[in-house]
């Protein structure tokens, strides 16, 4: 059994439906769909494209699927989980494009965004405590894909190759693919799909507990734990006694919400 850590679109979000509706499946909820149909590419070759990304669901991963320390339980992990999201607040997300990444179609931000790496970052130093060590058959697995020197290290210390200043925030959409038409008309049917949703703001609002029950079997979302949006704050004001002079007091006070 391994369990996941990713951002998941709230289900009333068009994205979402839009993303399961491209996979076939929605991990939030377990349904599966019939996949659109396109006039370039037959129904069967999209269903192998997505099988892999389906498997997973519509999702960004903040921790990739890991099992958990022996001693340590689905429960504590669950309650750690809670107490972080309570203390995150949600987070703008810069407009999204599709793109290739690694040879594989997904949809990831359009320029960098410091405070999305943050967010990454905590993650990866939070719940690591609770990740087993890769086995070998994970590690070979990881390694058969090209990495950098630093992703490499990252893989032996952090059992991923993509945190701190590797991470990419994205949502998969395809396998990997070689260069060709096919690609192209890919490209095309991403663009046709996700294009009109693409300029709609989007806020990482929360995070997911995922459960993957056997190894190759499919994600399904455990728990969806929500950040608390920050409470209004009243206008502070200063408090000054009369005699004070007018002049003395900062004419310009203003509150400026965190």
């Amino acid at each position: 059994m391994r369990y996941a850590i990713y951002y998941v679109p709230p289900a009333t979000s068009p994205l979402l439906h839009q993303g399961n509706q491209w996979l076939g499946r929605d991990a939030l909820c377990g349904q599966s769909f019939l996949q659109p149909c396109f006039q370039d590419i037959e129904p069967d070759r999209l269903t192998e494209l997505t099988r892999t990304p389906a498997r997973y669901g519509f999702h960004a991963t903040l921790m990739p699927p890991f099992r958990l320390k022996e001693r340590l339980t689905e429960t504590e992990l669950y309650d750690a989980l809670a107490d972080f999201s309570a203390r995150q607040r949600p987070l703008p997300l810069p407009p999204l494009i599709v793109a290739s990444l690694d040879n594989f179609f997904c949809l990831r931000p359009g320029r960098h965004s410091p405070a999305l790496q943050a967010l990454a970052s905590r993650c990866t130093r939070e719940f690591d405590r609770f990740r087993a060590l890769l086995n070998p058959s994970e590690l070979a697995r990881r390694k058969a894909v090209q990495l950098s020197g630093q992703e490499k290290k990252n893989l032996e210390i952090w059992g991923y190759p993509y945190v701190f200043e590797q991470y990419r925030f994205h949502f998969t959409l395809t396998s990997r693919m070689a260069e060709g038409k096919h690609k192209e008309q890919v490209h095309a049917a991403l663009i046709e799909t996700f294009g009109p949703l693409l300029s709609e703001p989007l806020l990482i609002d929360a995070l997911c507990l995922l459960v993957e029950p056997e190894y190759g079997q499919p994600l399904r979302c455990l728990h969806r734990f929500p950040f608390p949006f920050p409470s209004p704050e009243p206008e502070e004001r200063p408090h000054h006694d009369q005699q004070l002079l007018q002049q003395n007091l900062y004419p310009g006070y203003q509150c400026h919400l965190a």
